[in-house]
């Protein structure tokens, strides 16, 4: 159910779309403040839902691995990014707004000892935070609960639920994937790792479809088309990231 404050907050979004002229779909109503508080709320309910390791050796090279790619992207000024392993077999990883990113059990077990691979997957979700795209989709939304829930100010336990389920489950746009993976295999080539990861783990996905083994969520969140591939492998060809620095 939509509040009345909710019904307002809905009502001023759609009609600064309507008075602009350009419509709501590459205006961010969620300031960078705003991002690092819901990804805050947000984790903080992820944390409680799942096991999510921190001091293991998985925890500690994806953290490590995390930091290390940072270094090389376009980390955005208070922005406190995080990086972090949920004990749970799907085959995903995810990033919240305001920086928090999660790999899950299953991706690790799926990429074994393939750091290039991993660091191409966590440098596409923290491409998905420097451009802002989960606070993009937000203000896309303002008029649904998505965007409500978080701009009001009297939140409850169920809407941060709520809410933390929809962030986990959030469809990125082609465009916004074509634009995650370029960064990301940008990050990751800057970083030293083999950009070519990415198509590595493209092809463990394919085969994962393929014979339609169970928990590859990332597959819903993050469609894989054959357009997709094709353009991850021209960008590594034209800008020569196939070895690592």
């Amino acid at each position: 159910m939509i509040r009345p404050i909710g019904r307002f907050l809905a009502a001023v979004g759609v009609g600064l779309c309507l008075i602009s002229g350009t419509g709501c779909r590459n205006t961010n109503f969620i300031s960078t403040k705003d991002e690092v508080r819901i990804g805050k709320d947000a984790s903080a309910e992820v944390e409680r839902r799942y096991k999510v390791e921190t001091t293991t050796a998985d925890a500690r090279r994806v953290a490590a691995i995390g930091a290390r790619i940072l270094n090389h992207s376009d980390r955005r000024e208070g922005v406190p990014y995080s990086f972090k392993v949920i004990d749970k077999n799907d085959v995903n990883a995810v990033s919240l707004p305001g920086g928090p990113v999660y790999v899950y059990r299953g991706l690790l077990d799926l990429l074994g000892s393939d750091d290039d691979a991993l660091a191409c997957v966590i440098a596409h979700e923290v491409g998905h935070i420097d451009a802002r795209h989960s606070a993009k989709q937000m203000s896309q939304q303002i008029a649904a609960n998505v965007g409500i829930l978080v701009l009001l100010k009297g939140k409850t336990a169920q809407d941060i639920g709520s809410l933390t389920t929809d962030l986990l489950n959030l469809s990125y746009s082609r465009s916004d994937e074509y634009e995650a993976d370029h960064r990301g295999i940008s990050y990751a080539h800057k970083a030293g790792f083999k950009a070519t990861g990415l198509l590595t783990f493209f092809a463990k996905l394919q085969e994962m479809e393929k014979g339609k083994q169970q928990g590859a969520e990332v597959l819903r969140t993050h469609p894989l088309t054959t357009a997709r591939m094709d353009r991850v492998q021209k960008i590594i060809e034209k800008q020569d990231y196939r070895f690592g620095r």
